[in-house]
């Protein structure tokens, strides 16, 4: 039995939450605070910081003589079924009204409540209504804003009482009018059927299984069907609605925009219609700190998400493309007012966390951070500057100082900047044709970053290195005889001294038992620490430039001092003592 229960009370709850009407009223906000705390702040008063919102002027019922009802307030719902939680209702009747459950036609407004000729116009020449004659009983609201990006967007739902009985032909009509003030643009509709020039409209979003008298339209966009053993439950006293559906324009930051929401009767003053606008979705875009360039739209730039910067990279961080009028901004560096930093944009070139505040005219304040990482740079190997007698230069011979043990593609150029965008790399490495002074600059690739880390070295022409080297000669060696007339020698001391003041680092020093095998650079003596020689012997010493192949020769003598002879003459007799 208490299971029954329980089943019960789940049940007459579930009941109870999808017959909930919507709730709406027309004295929480005035009409301006509809605009700016609820179009744009989703209900909260004062929540919103919008700075470039002006000439809000609107007209429904109530500014008309006849006692005709207000179609303009503040909804709020928490029926399931009906898809918005909170908004600003347009009726082309009262909007008292509006609320479940659907038990009678809304047919609200008088004659006196006059239409609006730019709809009437507008749905004229699009031919979609050969029987269209007037239309009445219309509430139009209407303001000027300024976006801050290059998209502007906000959610609406259209409903209706004459979806049902009269889908097939006769439907209300409603428009969302865009004006490029800036630019003096014809107005443009936003009201449309998604990805197409439609209207939206009964006759032109339709399901037939509520009156099979003529084909579905778009039925895919048709959202509740409140009559029949619907109406007791339905959120709204209208007989149909559609989906949530989004309107939206390509717009120009910084550029003044005057939009017109209008609906209104067609033809008569009866089966009232509205739209209902999502509580906070009208974005003109937010000033929100982000990248700039290639970095568009990214709040972080870090190295967990892929997107930190490399070490040679300054970018420009912004919030907003345009700067708010009125507005004014305060930068910070790790928490720390970077001084003089008062636009809405700023140049990092450094990894820290970035701050901005922004206060809009009238004082409301909007605060957003945006942390920026670098990368780690490689650690590349400093190359020596080339110095040669001659061109050409073989630039490979620095390749493996510079890599430094990195596993990394490596690119060679005639300037810092085309080596920063990989742009005219040298291709005739082994045989480039440098000119004295002139720099060359290494980019080495960060395979797991795409990231460049830059180094450079100087090619320079030393004419006199184009002479021979003349080799110092160094001094005979002597050693004691090891066997028969030889004696084993080590020529190692005798390298600095042929070198005297060449440098080792482009010198070789080769030994040859011949003078023929020293020019030709044939067969030179290995090793050089452990020779058999001969006394008389003489060694021939080449001094080469590696640079350049140039080189000279010298020679010294090896001289081997015989062992003594040791002789025994027999014995000998002495006398004790």
């Amino acid at each position: 039995m208490k299971q029954k229960l329980l089943y019960l009370l789940f049940f007459f709850g579930l009941f109870q939450a999808l017959a909930q009407p919507i709730t709406v009223n027309t004295t929480t906000y005035t009409v301006p605070q509809l605009v700016q705390d609820v179009l744009f702040g989703n209900g909260a008063a004062g929540s919103s910081c919008v700075g470039t919102l002006n000439n809000i002027t609107w007209s429904t019922g109530t500014n008309f003589s006849g006692g005709n009802p207000n179609g303009i307030g503040y909804f709020q719902n928490t029926n399931p079924t009906f898809p918005l939680t909170n908004g600003v209702i347009l009726s082309t009747g009262n909007v008292a009204a509006a609320p479940g459950p659907n038990t009678n036609t809304q047919s609200n407004g008088t004659n006196a409540w006059t239409g609006d000729a730019q709809l009437f116009n507008y749905i004229t020449a699009l031919g979609i209504d050969p029987n269209l004659t007037s239309y009445n009983n219309a509430t139009v609201l209407e303001f000027d804003f300024t976006p801050y990006t290059n998209q502007m967007s906000f959610d609406f739902l259209f409903a209706s009482e004459e979806y049902g009985t009269f889908q097939c032909s006769y439907s209300d009509a409603f428009a969302f009018f865009l004006t490029n003030v800036t630019a003096g643009t014809p107005a443009t509709n936003l009201a449309l059927i998604p990805s197409t020039t439609t209207p939206v409209s009964v006759v032109t979003i339709r399901d037939d299984a509520n009156n099979n008298g003529c084909t579905s339209e778009n039925p895919e966009f048709f959202g509740n069907y409140n009559g029949g053993g619907n109406a007791a439950t339905a959120a709204t006293n209208f007989n149909g609605e559609t989906i949530v559906m989004t309107a939206s324009s390509a717009v120009i930051p910084g550029n003044t925009y005057h939009i017109k929401l209008v609906i209104a009767d067609r033809n008569d003053t009866q089966y009232d219609s509205a739209v209902f606008l999502g509580g906070g979705s009208f974005n003109i875009g937010s000033p929100d700190l982000a990248g700039t360039g290639i970095y568009d739209g990214i709040d972080n730039l870090t190295i967990a998400d892929g997107t930190a910067l490399c070490g040679n990279t300054s970018i420009n961080i912004e919030a907003g493309s345009v700067t708010i009028p009125g507005g004014t901004y305060e930068w910070f560096f790790n928490t720390n007012p970077i001084p003089g930093a008062t636009s809405n944009s700023y140049t990092v070139s450094e990894a820290g966390d970035y701050g901005l505040i922004i206060t809009y005219p009238g004082g409301c304040q909007q605060t957003d951070t945006m942390t920026v990482e670098y990368y780690p740079p490689l650690s590349i190997g400093t190359p020596s500057d080339m110095v040669q007698c001659a061109a050409p230069f073989d630039l490979t011979t620095q390749q493996s100082l510079i890599l430094n043990g990195v596993s990394s593609t490596i690119y060679y150029y005639h300037s810092e900047a085309d080596a920063l965008i990989y742009n005219n790399p040298i291709t005739n490495l082994t045989n480039y044709n440098g000119t004295n002074g002139e720099e060359i600059f290494v980019a080495v690739e960060d395979e797991n970053y795409g990231c460049l880390t830059i180094t450079s070295f100087n090619l320079i022409l030393d004419s006199s290195l184009c002479l021979p080297p003349t080799p110092s000669t160094p001094p005979n060696l002597t050693v004691c005889e090891t066997s028969t007339g030889l004696g084993q020698f080590d020529f190692t001391s005798q390298i600095p001294i042929v070198l005297g003041s060449y440098n080792s680092s482009q010198y070789v020093v080769t030994f040859y038992e011949s003078l023929i095998n020293a020019n030709g650079n044939i067969a030179p003596i290995n090793p050089i620490d452990s020779y058999l020689g001969f006394g008389g012997q003489i060694i021939y010493v080449r001094l080469e430039a590696l640079s350049n192949g140039f080189y000279g020769t010298t020679s010294f003598q090896l001289n081997v001092i015989p062992l003594p002879t040791a002789t025994i003459t027999g014995d000998a007799i002495v006398c004790q003592g």
